[in-house]
């Protein structure tokens, strides 16, 4: 009688264990990929926030350039509408800053193409930035070594533009502060 010999099939392909290790492969990658996404999409709002609010301090800046310049044109004062702040300006135009010290007014609004502020309640805002601007007035004498005639002090304008904005549970800030004299 013969006698039957049981062969094993030769194995071809994944076993269980094979596969569950390269399902993890595959996960641990994909994590990685989108954890990465996640923190390029934050960084890259975090530069647009940094961006816009570059401008808008700067922005601020030329607001009360803009209104130093037209009282020259005008033929007026060059610190006429620019007084001393003991709050922050917001309410702006073409010749005068209106000092108003209730910060929910800084926010600043976006609307066709350009940021601005409401003048009165109820503050609607519908970005996250705040903006506003301080002066006070300075004096210089710039001849203290010179024996009379000395020239007199010279009066300038200390100006302070703020934009605050939130950011990952804290609030962020750009700060410029430049002098403005009048020199014409």
């Amino acid at each position: 009688m013969q006698k039957s010999k049981l062969q094993c099939p030769t194995a071809s392909g994944f076993t269980l264990v094979e596969a569950v290790v390269a399902v993890g492969v595959i996960a641990i990658g994909v994590a990685g990929a989108l954890i990465s996404l996640a923190q390029s999409s934050a960084q890259a709002t975090n530069l647009r926030n940094r961006a816009v609010a570059a401008q808008l301090v700067a922005e601020g800046l030329e607001i009360v350039r803009n209104i130093r310049d037209t009282n020259w044109l005008a033929g007026r004062g060059w610190r006429e509408g620019l007084a001393d702040t003991v709050a922050g300006l917001i309410d702006y135009n073409d010749a005068a800053l209106a000092e108003n010290a209730d910060d929910a007014s800084w926010c600043l609004n976006y609307s066709a193409g350009f940021y601005t502020h409401f003048a009165s309640p109820p503050y609607d805002c519908n970005t996250a930035f705040k903006r506003h601007l301080e002066i006070t007035t300075a004096t210089d004498d710039f001849s203290p070594q010179l024996i009379p005639p000395a020239s007199p002090p010279v009066e300038y304008l200390v100006i302070k533009s703020v934009v605050e904005w939130p950011e990952r549970d804290q609030t962020k800030n750009i700060t410029i502060v430049d002098e403005l004299y009048d020199w014409k």
